[in-house]
């Protein structure tokens, strides 16, 4: 007794999905490309610390931040590098 084992494949099908997956690829990368800006609040969510040690923080000449309007932002990027770094208590 011989057994046939017959696989059918569309590789069309197959190589379309794979470029589809590659620009979905490309377009994540250029949105995670683009500069993020976070506020106070929004550090305070993350962290959980309280408004008034976020805003020193802000306040700190070496922290990476900027004044928007009448509200400050920092750059996501900067922030992550910023804390990458360890750092001494401030005086």
């Amino acid at each position: 007794m011989s057994t046939s084992i017959s696989i059918e494949t569309d590789l069309d099908k197959t190589l379309e999905k794979v470029k589809e997956l590659i620009e979905s690829l490309n377009l994540l990368e250029d949105k995670t490309k683009k500069l993020q800006f976070i506020s106070i609040n929004d550090i305070c969510e993350a962290t959980g610390w309280s408004p008034n040690t976020v805003q020193d923080l802000f306040n700190r000449p070496d922290f990476p931040c900027c004044d928007y309007g009448k509200e400050k932002k920092a750059e996501i990027h900067a922030v992550i590098d910023y804390f990458k770094v360890p750092m001494r208590k401030y005086q």
